[in-house]
């Protein structure tokens, strides 16, 4: 080369080294956007030498886009895990990069004879093989910043469309599966930015675990939540949880925090000589916390969390949430909600019906209101409810214990109106938590049947109940309810056909002998005795099918009431009340539990083996949803036939049970016509007498075809389940002392008495 030609040389190795350390450059810039050396100076070099010079200036666009992304992304994302993962990029890699660039513009000014040969010249191959390992990871880091946060000029529309931002949990998934890669530099990088992402996972985890409280900072990137309609109550929202965790590790989670707002929210103190607050366990629970290091694993998390668990059970939950508290709750759930109180069910179901006939026997409402003015109002179901607690109080008499419970529910129970547009309990969503699954309940909705118009009973849960029970839970008590008072319902509603005499009697009874003994009084009588044969005649197929509805009726209330309900629910109280004894406790928890209760005993309290234990309020939450699981299995109302079926069969129990009143009432005027002459020009009662004996027929039809249905239907799931219980999850192994539901007879027990 002639002089001329290597002094012309410093100027663009000086252009070079200023634009791969992140400055614009007119030799890679002139054209936006262009992938070769643009700059018209240069147009006289060869190929092999201005393809050299494009990947130079593809590694410096690259560096210049990501370093302001990146920055961009750690000003303004709303995420803190992006936040720290992109100012990890910028002070590490990008830094790195730049001392790189440092590291050769010093050895070309020092003549390294690395990088410099013969006659001072600096081969461009040589520059570009010193940062030829950078333009993959450079690649990738472009890549993830762009996972982060979409740019605006991006065309990416699968991610705008949703959300321009990714989480933190998308973020930690994303490196841990970014980790799984041939490439040495990537697979490092991606295991560093893992960590950073993880450690500030585990801060914003420590705020919540330790002092219950949600972070600051990017509490909208916390996969736990307040409810909207709720400040005390929290919720966890599953998309925003990293994989590694677990369903019931962030169950437990979960109520460890909602156990500290708890605690703080009623100023707790013990009954202990020594006060004992949640501060004084927080060396204890930041010891197992400290334990759990990034990379995370799974398994040493869950152990952590166990373990704070369980300290914070021992030492202050069993005295905020005391054993009789829990049983108080249950019973009047089990009472109320379970109708194991039956002159509940009865006084509810006599009120509701009373208004349902008041309204209908109003006068008309004003034209345009339509059905609107037909029904019920919520001051109406409300007095209705009102009207029931006033019936069992007066049965209820001088039992102190029923008065208890019965003032417990006045305060806390009530009737609701559901929306037309609500459905049952949404649990598909929940049933995707293996360990605290609900039951899949069916579509079919009951909660219509008692006062037409949706309404559910529900209950106020006060803190600190809802460590135990919460609102999903109620929602399943309450269609369970729902289904059991309409199956009473409709039993009630049969039997009192019996109980009007002039349904089942001739009705009024024939006149005296006086009036018998004359040949126009025994005209009469014939007259009549061959009228009311007639219809006895008629009736005895409407009879016959209501006899059978009410037995079937009963057995199957007798068995889903008493085999099903009563007996499991003693078995579930008797868990329940059972005392842990804790060094049988502290047997299945491991040594890392054993070490927590000895420390905070050694704080507080010695422990001993002779102590007796209640179940943490988690476990408690846990077996409780399990006893739901397989009582809602067992009553089967997790069939959808079935369930589909039976709601036939009850609407249809409320129109025979209708077209025998209407039919009555029609004969009862006609009789009047006939023997006395009183006759309303305005009616043909004739005409409807013959109409609605036939819908009466055509009813008594549909209660036989349905009864018929049933019984198919309930041989087909003895059949299918063949004695098996419901499917529950198997249960987490940190759970102390699980709870089994009790393995109820099958269904066979009710075929054997149905089976007439």
């Amino acid at each position: 080369q002639s002089k001329e030609q290597r002094a012309a040389s410093s100027p663009m190795l000086h252009e070079i080294l200023l634009s791969l350390s992140g400055h614009p450059s007119a030799l890679f810039d002139a054209h936006h956007g262009a992938s070769h050396v643009t700059s018209s100076s240069v147009a006289l070099l060869s190929p092999p030498e201005a393809e050299l010079l494009s990947s130079l200036a593809h590694l410096s666009r690259l560096h210049r886009r990501t370093r302001d992304h990146v920055g961009k992304i750690a000003a303004s994302h709303p995420s803190s895990i992006c936040r720290a993962v992109a100012t990890g990029i910028s002070t590490h890699y990008l830094d790195e990069f730049q001392r790189k660039v440092l590291e050769v513009e010093s050895r070309i000014l020092k003549g390294d004879a690395s990088t410099v040969g013969a006659y001072n010249i600096v081969p461009l191959a040589g520059i570009v093989n010193e940062f030829s390992e950078w333009t993959k990871l450079m690649e990738w880091l472009w890549y993830i910043s762009n996972f982060m946060l979409v740019p605006e000029q991006s065309t990416d529309s699968s991610r705008k469309a949703d959300n321009n931002a990714a989480s933190g949990a998308e973020l930690i998934d994303k490196l841990r599966t970014e980790a799984q890669t041939g490439y040495p530099d990537i697979e490092s990088a991606a295991i560093c930015l893992g960590t950073i992402a993880e450690t500030s996972w585990l801060r914003q985890l420590s705020t919540w675990l330790l002092y219950g409280r949600l972070p600051s900072f990017g509490s909208s990137d916390f996969f736990i939540h307040r409810e909207p309609e709720d400040d005390i109550s929290f919720i966890a929202d599953h998309k925003l949880l990293p994989k590694f965790v677990t369903r019931q590790t962030a169950s437990s989670i979960l109520f460890v925090g909602k156990s500290l707002n708890q605690i703080r929210s009623s100023k707790f103190q013990t009954g202990r000589s020594s006060t004992i607050s949640e501060l004084d366990l927080l060396p204890v629970h930041l010891e197992h916390l400290s334990q759990v290091t990034a990379p995370i694993a799974s398994a040493r998390l869950s152990e952590a969390v166990a373990n704070i668990r369980i300290s914070l059970s021992r030492n202050l939950l069993q005295h905020l949430l005391p054993l009789e508290k829990i049983v108080e709750i249950l019973s009047l759930l089990h009472q109320f909600f379970l109708l194991g109180r039956g002159e509940f069910a009865v006084a509810l179901i006599a009120e509701a019906d009373d208004k349902v006939h008041s309204r209908h026997r109003a006068p008309p409402q004003k034209a345009g209101q339509g059905i609107q003015g037909v029904l019920l109002k919520e001051g109406e179901i409300n007095n209705a409810l009102s009207r029931a607690w006033s019936t069992l109080s007066a049965l209820s008499g001088e039992d102190d214990t029923s008065d208890d419970a019965l003032e417990l529910a006045t305060d806390m129970v009530h009737l609701s109106i559901q929306s037309f547009s609500s459905n049952r309990p949404g649990t598909p969503g929940r049933a995707k938590e293996l360990a605290t699954s609900l039951p899949r309940l069916t579509n079919i909705s009951f909660n219509d049947l008692l006062l037409s118009i949706p309404t559910s009973l529900t209950m106020d849960i006060r803190s600190p109940l809802d460590l135990f029970v919460a609102k999903p839970d109620l929602e399943v008590y309450s269609f369970i309810n729902a289904y059991l008072l309409a199956s009473r319902r409709a039993h009630i509603h049969l039997a009192q056909l019996w109980r009007q005499s002039s349904i089942r009697r001739e009705y009024p009874p024939p006149p005296g002998h006086q009036y018998s003994n004359s040949v126009y009084g025994k005209a009469i009588l014939q007259r009549r005795r061959q009228r009311n044969n007639a219809r006895t005649r008629e009736a005895r197929k409407v009879w016959a099918t209501c006899s059978a509805a009410i037995f079937f009726l009963s057995e199957s209330e007798a068995y889903f009431q008493g085999d099903v309900l009563e007996e499991s629910f003693k078995h579930f109280l008797q868990w329940v009340s059972g005392p842990l004894e804790q060094g049988a406790t502290l047997n299945k928890l491991g040594d890392s539990a054993t070490a927590t209760v000895s420390d905070a005993s050694g704080q507080f309290r010695m422990s001993t083996t002779n102590d007796k234990l209640q179940h943490d309020p988690e476990a408690l939450s846990f077996a409780h949803r399990q006893f739901l699981n397989s009582i809602s299995y067992s009553l089967l109302l997790t069939d959808v036939v079935f369930t589909k079926t039976i709601r036939e069969f009850f609407s249809h129990v409320d129109e025979l049970v209708a077209f025998v009143t209407r039919l009555q009432t029609i004969r009862q005027n006609l009789d009047l016509e006939e023997d006395d002459g009183v006759e309303d020009f305005t009616k043909n009662y004739k005409r409807e007498e013959e109409d609605v004996a036939r819908e009466l027929d055509r009813a008594r039809r549909r209660l036989d075809s349905d009864m018929k249905s049933l019984l198919s239907r309930l041989r087909d799931i003895d059949a299918e389940r063949g004695g098996t219980g419901p499917a529950l999850s198997s249960a987490d192994p940190r759970q102390e002392s699980d709870y089994e539901p009790l393995r109820v007879g099958g269904i066979d027990r009710l075929l054997m008495k149905l089976d007439w």
